[in-house]
C-alpha cells in the first residue's frame, strides 16, 4: 500500500477548511483514497487550478442566478403586456377630481425590446375655472398641476434586487428636501416620496416584473414661487389611480 506522500513546502497552496471541495487523501471525506494514488509527483499546482475553477465557476452561478433566461425559461409577467399609449391606458380619475381635468391628451412614448418594455407619459392637469396670472408686461404665468407616469416591463431580468437601490438612489438625487417611506398594500413593493412644502409627490410600486411610478407635481403661486397645493396630501387617491393602472395593464 502506497502511503500518503507529505507535501513538502507546499502550505501556500493548502485549501481552506471551509471550502471542502477536495478531500485530502487517505481522510474520510470521500475524496481521492490511498489505492488510488499512482503517481507522487508534486500536488500543489493542480489543487490550485481547481480551486481557481471553482471559483470562476461560483462566479458564474452567482452572475446567472440574476437571468430568468438561464435554463431557458421566460419569467412570469403576471400578465403584464405592453402598451402603445400609456396615456390612455393611465385614467387618473381620482387625481383628475382632485386637481383638475387632463389639459390635452399627454405627451406618451414608447418602446419594445425583447428584454423590456418601456412606457411613459406626461400630461397636465386643468382645475375648473383656472384663470393664468398676468404680469405686468401681458405675459400669462401659467402653472398647472402635472402628472408624469412611468412602466417597465422586465421580459427577461428580475428587477427585485435592483429596485430599493434605484429608488433611493434617485430620491437622493432630488436633495435632502424629499422624505421617503415605505409603503404596503399594493404591488411586491412599494415607496412613496414626498417634496418639501407638498410640492410632489412620487409613488414606485414594483409587482413581480413590472415598475411603475407616478409622480405628482402641484401648481406653484406666481408671485411667491411657493407651492399653491400640497399634493402629498392626495397619497390615498395616487395609490389608488395606481392600482387601477396596475391592473389595466394586466388585461
Amino acid at each position: 500500500m502506497i502511503s500518503e506522500p507529505e507535501l513538502v513546502g507546499e502550505e501556500s497552496f493548502a485549501a481552506p477548511q471551509t471550502l471542502g471541495a477536495v478531500s485530502a487523501p487517505g481522510t474520510d471525506g470521500g475524496g481521492v483514497t490511498d489505492d488510488a494514488v499512482t503517481s507522487p509527483g508534486p500536488r500543489g499546482p493542480r489543487r490550485a487550478w481547481l480551486w481557481a475553477l471553482g471559483g470562476a465557476v461560483a462566479a458564474s452561478a452567482v452572475w446567472a442566478g440574476g437571468l430568468y433566461a438561464f435554463g431557458g425559461q421566460d419569467p412570469d409577467l403576471g400578465g403584464y403586456r405592453a402598451t402603445d399609449n400609456l396615456c390612455k391606458a393611465a385614467r387618473l380619475k381620482n387625481l383628475q377630481a382632485a386637481l383638475g381635468k387632463r389639459e390635452g391628451e399627454g405627451m406618451p412614448t414608447q418602446f419594445e425590446h425583447a428584454t423590456m418594455d418601456d412606457a411613459q407619459c406626461s400630461v397636465e392637469l386643468k382645475p375648473t375655472g383656472y384663470k393664468p396670472e398676468v404680469d405686468e408686461e401681458g405675459n400669462e404665468m401659467i402653472s398647472l398641476p402635472s402628472v408624469y407616469i412611468s412602466y417597465t416591463l422586465h421580459k427577461r431580468t428580475d428587477p427585485g434586487p435592483e429596485f430599493d437601490g434605484a429608488v433611493l438612489a434617485r430620491q437622493k438625487a432630488w436633495g435632502t428636501e424629499t422624505e421617503a417611506a415605505v409603503i404596503t398594500g399594493i404591488g411586491e413593493r412599494a415607496h412613496v416620496a414626498r417634496g418639501e412644502g407638498g410640492s410632489t409627490i412620487t409613488l414606485d410600486v414594483l409587482d413581480g416584473q413590472a415598475e411603475l411610478s407616478i409622480a405628482v407635481t402641484g401648481d406653484w403661486d406666481p408671485e411667491s414661487g411657493d407651492p399653491a397645493t400640497d399634493v402629498t396630501e392626495l397619497e390615498g387617491l395616487l395609490v389608488q389611480d395606481m392600482q387601477e393602472l396596475m391592473a389595466t395593464l394586466r388585461s
